[in-house]
């Protein structure tokens, strides 16, 4: 078997969050567990294998003890399907990508109200 090469140039956050993806296949939506985020691209943990090259829209789901953060319509490329699950290449930068910090230290409890 060939060594994967890694050709990301973007830090990576690992992050447990909800994720529903519309592959444009008429009325396809499938979801997963995000398993990792980058300001281009995330990997979802999910059974559903939708064909690579595939356009879709991802919704990420921040959910908090008391309320929910929902990003929507984010546009992109499936890039890889494998056992694990999908990746997913977005179209523009992820302009919410600032969020994600804030709400890990949340979730994990460091978060300091002063």
């Amino acid at each position: 078997m060939e060594p994967v090469i890694e050709r990301r140039v973007s830090f990576r956050m690992p992050f447990a969050a909800n994720v529903i993806f519309h592959v444009d296949d008429p009325g396809k939506k499938c979801s997963g567990t995000l398993r990792d985020l980058s300001i281009n691209s995330l990997f979802m943990e999910t059974g559903d294998c939708p064909q690579v090259d595939s356009r879709c829209t991802i919704d990420i789901i921040l959910q908090g003890r008391y309320s929910s953060l929902k990003i929507e319509n984010v546009s992109g490329t499936v890039k890889r399907c494998d056992d694990d699950g999908v990746a997913v290449c977005f179209d523009e930068r992820l302009e919410w990508f600032g969020v994600v910090p804030l709400y890990s230290q949340q979730m994990n409890g460091s978060a300091q109200v002063t």
